[in-house]
């Protein structure tokens, strides 16, 4: 009885949450719209950067990859063909998703420091590959994409909401699953994985390609929110290394790791950043040493180490 009710709180204050989270354009300013997009866009980012790297133990330095493709498909169809963004964005998430197979047969077989440096050639041989005349007709060159969507905010909103809900539960039950199991005994062991019949690359890029289809959902998403595009700012490797210290300071291998991370991350920037102009950087600075010098597993990690929050995965 008592567990039931329990669970009947948790459900009902999720409700309220939720309906909470869907009212705020009905009462916000544009301002703090603006910022819940972006910290929603991260979470997503951090999210699917966690599903695939905090779970089978490969850091993936490629995240603007994921971003850049996805982003460039969709600005593509909307600026250039006119296509409906609902319809662009999941194209986009789409291409990258298949993309990513290929590139994860070929790179997944390799380890480490070598898969991390890999993945950043590929970022940069792309972003230069697409500002350059051969692809111009087709990416318009350095000279980048302006577009109108024509997508109010508040809808924006509730899309990112949307796909950050999404993805976060897919994380959750990836993480609560056999799959998710073999991903963390990948992580912990590969060889001894495959002794026990795992086929270790077959799982790491069924999880590569799902990390890079909801990454490359969120920058298609976020390229229509900055209406423009082009390759600096697509494959930009700010876009990669943003999501893992968000990552980081939530907690690595976590589910709402992440989440707590990308909003805390962009909170303090933001304070900073309008509090502190010309210091904000060498502070930020200082706030991620103290992070990983005493909180090394995260803020979720640090909670589940005192007992605050139970040590199990599914948090």
């Amino acid at each position: 009885m008592g567990k039931k009710f329990e669970r009947t709180q948790i459900i009902i204050g999720f409700i309220l949450f939720m309906a909470f989270l869907i009212s705020i354009p009905f009462f916000a300013s544009d301002y703090w719209m603006t910022l819940l997009v972006l910290i929603l866009i991260y979470t997503v980012y951090a999210s699917g950067w966690n599903l695939f790297s905090g779970l089978t133990g490969y850091t993936n330095f490629g995240l603007a990859w994921f971003i850049g493709i996805s982003g460039y498909l969709s600005s593509i169809l909307i600026a250039d063909y006119q296509w409906f963004w609902l319809l662009a964005w999941p194209m986009g998430g789409l291409l990258v998703s298949i993309l990513s197979m290929g590139v994860g047969y070929i790179l997944l077989r390799i380890k480490g420091v070598y898969f991390a440096i890999s993945m950043v050639a590929l970022t940069e041989g792309t972003r230069e590959l697409f500002g350059t005349g051969y692809l111009e007709p087709i990416t318009h060159g350095g000279k980048g994409i302006p577009f109108v969507a024509g997508i109010r905010l508040p809808t924006l909103y509730w899309s990112i909401l949307f796909l950050a809900f999404a993805t976060v539960f897919i994380c959750y039950k990836i993480t609560s699953s056999r799959f998710g199991l073999r991903l963390v005994a990948i992580r912990e062991d590969e060889q001894a994985a495959e002794t026990l019949g795992i086929h270790t690359t077959k799982e790491k890029i069924i999880a590569f390609a799902l990390s890079a289809f909801l990454v490359g959902l969120g920058g298609a998403i976020h390229c229509t929110y900055q209406n423009y595009i082009d390759p600096n700012y697509a494959f930009n490797i700010q876009l990669t290394l943003t999501p893992i210290v968000m990552t980081l300071f939530g907690g690595i291998g976590t589910v709402f790791g992440p989440v707590l991370g990308a909003t805390l991350f962009t909170f303090i920037h933001e304070i900073l950043w309008a509090e502190l102009t010309l210091l904000y950087m060498a502070i930020f600075g200082a706030i991620l040493m103290i992070l990983i010098l005493f909180f090394p597993q995260g803020l979720l990690g640090w909670m589940k180490e005192k007992g605050i929050l139970p040590k199990i995965r599914k948090i």
